[in-house]
């Protein structure tokens, strides 16, 4: 019988801006150390991990990579110009969609619902983004299976692309099929994981799927794999799922933001307006089918990590560094990132879209860990970068 495998306690890993390093943050040991991995260095967005130690980026370029920095290995993910209806431009400068193909995959050969305000109305012919502007308005997040990238000779690996919401539709690749292909997805997908050997996702309309490969025509296609998580609140910011890396109990973890007056503001004076950061925890309860919401005591003794590039759960017991009950997190907006990096801006302070007036919302630009018994934010230890955002890193060794 085989021995399960440990389950590793994520590292914090801050990406370095142009030739500087990356550093890497021990959440279990509370040290840091650095790495020279190359693949890491100018400017590359982390937008996808696994959880035997290797990482996804998108470059300025539009280049998809993967990168193991505790080994220094690397592979690249195919061109996404392998989507059929996906062409680029001078010299990969620019990429231009066919709206009208791409439209027939999304919705699965129907038009589009008239009330969808990207696609429903008089959609245009192409739609058009610079090489740097696919991590902004096209790349989300990319899961990788628990074999990716694959070794010589490997046909296990398999990744899923999530798109921007205006995209919607994920894209899947092979090692048998080592170039993208988009699939269905009328509501869009919001996040995904590679859970029980497949991938389940859940759409922005609460809709959870689990995801399967015809071996025959190499597509993808979807089934209910979950009740649909039904909520309605206008505060909720982003919906995760997550569960620990050899499996167990499936949640859903849903993050919701709100401006408030504070006495004592996260990193402002007294009396501005702060963007608050806060979580639900809902489990799937298999016996009933059902949704439940999980108190602090209930997620089992566990701590959760989110972020656009990884959510998942960890057994919180003997590990130095970690509580359970709690949510570790990271900015998972990599568009606005790249958009404040783009004009200059370092980050806090952004304008209100409620009222006009100025709000700090350095608590949602910065890794920081929320209690689900207080209901409160603690930044994680360390003044940590913005620019390129951080994120969760499982290391592994051969």
């Amino acid at each position: 019988m085989s021995k399960p495998q440990e389950i590793i306690t994520p590292c914090l890993f801050l990406p370095g801006d142009a030739d500087e390093k990356a550093t890497v943050l021990s959440m279990a040991e509370g040290e840091s150390s650095s790495t020279s991995d190359l693949a890491m260095r100018g400017g590359s967005v982390i937008i996808g991990s696994s959880s035997d130690g290797w990482l996804v980026t998108a470059d300025d370029r539009g280049a998809l990579r993967m990168a193991n920095p505790a080994t220094g290995s690397h592979a690249d993910l195919p061109p996404i110009t392998t989507l059929p209806f996906l062409s680029s431009s001078c010299c990969g400068n620019w990429f231009c969609l066919d709206v009208h193909s791409f439209l027939q995959v999304r919705f699965a050969g129907a038009p589009p619902p008239p009330d969808d305000t990207d696609w429903g109305h008089d959609p245009p012919t192409t739609y058009t983004l610079t090489a740097a502007q696919m991590r902004q308005r096209f790349y989300r997040k990319v899961v990788l299976s628990s074999s990716s990238p694959p070794p010589p000779g490997s046909n296990t690996y398999a990744a899923m692309l999530l798109t921007d919401r205006h995209v919607g539709a994920p894209a899947f690749a092979t090692a048998a099929d080592p170039s993208w292909r988009m699939a269905p997805s009328p509501d869009g997908v919001e996040d995904a994981i590679y859970y029980g050997g497949r991938f389940v996702s859940i759409t922005y309309a609460g809709h959870v799927e689990a995801w399967r490969r015809d071996t025959g025509t190499g597509e993808f296609t979807s089934e209910a794999a979950a009740p649909r998580l039904d909520y309605a609140n206008k505060l909720l910011r982003r919906k995760y799922l997550a569960a620990a890396p050899d499996g167990g109990q499936l949640m859903a973890v849903l993050k919701h933001s709100k401006e408030q007056e504070e006495e004592e503001g996260y990193g402002s004076s007294r009396g501005c307006k702060v963007t608050r950061v806060f979580f639900k925890v809902l489990v799937l309860d298999q016996a009933s089918g059902r949704w439940e919401e999980a108190a602090e005591d209930i997620i089992g003794g566990a701590a959760l990590f989110v972020g656009v590039n990884a959510s998942v759960r960890v057994p919180a017991r003997e590990r130095r560094g970690i509580s359970a009950g709690r949510v570790y997190f990271t900015d998972d907006e990599v568009g606005g990132a790249c958009m404040r990096h783009a004009r200059g801006a370092g980050g806090g302070h952004q304008r209100s879209s409620y009222d006009g007036e100025p709000a700090d919302d350095t608590e949602l630009q910065e890794a920081g860990v929320y209690s689900l018994k207080t209901g409160k934010v603690e930044r994680i230890a360390g003044e940590h970068p913005r620019w390129p955002p951080p994120a969760w890193f499982t290391p592994s060794f051969p």
